[in-house]
């Protein structure tokens, strides 16, 4: 045996020292979502593209309110088209969604909101036709209303008509769909206005690891200088441990090794973890019991 103030820390200290780089990077992230714009995320491309995962940038150029019915509405909830730099999406928002995604106090009047020259850069959530697990997010009848709003949008229209007044003397069917191609209709998601969640996620969530890994130090720390402790207790009691602790071992009147604990002298040792030392004098009696797994093996003992 020997003296060690780390036994039954060495799992915990890798575990913090593993928390601590996690720590960092989230605190990082929140950082940098703190002090960072969301046109520099965007021009660094962390941007809306026909991609379809979690949290992004977009480049708003218009909006046109649509007339979409779906019963998961609530009541002040509207369907969208949403005109892009890289294309047209829907998107599900409220008056005060809105708002916050064209940076506006207000909501202009009328069917179409016109912001291109504003420069605008949002973030969004993308909202995929079919979420984890297999859960619909996007019904199939509600689809076939995201693909007829194609057919009958403001904004998808005057599109179309830009492209064939630019086309008009090179006009060929390759070279209409191409360039449509350009700036596509994504159908099969639609985008939501970033909410509670993702302020949990980005500010909640690194504070919480940052939390567990101070919890988690502290506790190490703790034991350390439990088994500090105890060893000094050990050598003042018994002066011929203090150079030679594994005389312990060697005279030992009891010892079970699967336990780890022993007997030496009028005390009782526990070694298996971090170090214990207690004379049996502070006893009346002692029960040793396991823990065991889902298929019967000790994982633990106690005392």
């Amino acid at each position: 045996m020997k003296k060690s103030y780390l036994r039954g820390t060495r799992l915990k200290i890798f575990l913090a020292i593993i928390l601590v780089f996690v720590s960092l990077i989230a605190i990082r992230a929140s950082y940098n979502s703190y002090t960072k714009s969301a046109e520099t995320f965007y021009n660094e491309g962390d941007q809306f593209t026909g991609n379809y995962s979690g949290y992004t940038y977009i480049k708003l150029e218009a909006l046109e309110e649509l007339d979409i019915v779906d019963e998961k509405l609530a009541n002040d909830e509207k369907f969208y088209m949403v005109q892009h730099e890289h294309g047209f999406v829907i998107l599900k928002a409220t008056k005060d969604d809105i708002k916050k995604l064209i940076h506006s106090s207000d909501v202009p009047e009328g069917k179409i909101i016109n912001v291109k020259d504003k420069h605008l850069y949002s973030l969004i959530d993308i909202i995929e036709e079919k979420g984890s697990k297999g859960r619909t997010n996007i019904s199939s009848e509600l689809l076939d209303k995201f693909k007829a709003a194609e057919g009958h949008s403001t904004l998808i229209n005057g599109r179309i008509s830009d492209v064939f007044k630019e086309l008009e003397a090179i006009r060929t069917t390759v070279n209409y769909k191409r360039k449509l191609q350009e700036k596509p209709f994504i159908f099969n998601v639609y985008i939501k206005v970033s909410g509670t969640l993702y302020y949990l996620s980005t500010y909640g969530l690194p504070a919480f690891i940052v939390l567990v890994t101070l919890f988690l130090i502290r506790s190490i720390i703790k034991e350390i200088r439990k088994a500090r402790d105890e060893y000094e207790e050990l050598f003042i009691e018994y002066p011929e441990t203090e150079h030679d602790v594994d005389i312990l071992i060697r005279e030992a009147k009891y010892i079970n090794k699967n336990l780890r604990v022993l007997i030496y002298k009028d005390a009782l040792v526990f070694y298996g973890g971090v170090f214990n030392f207690e004379l049996l004098s502070g006893f009346s009696k002692i029960t040793f019991s396991d823990v065991r797994d889902s298929k019967g093996r000790v994982t633990e003992y106690t005392a």
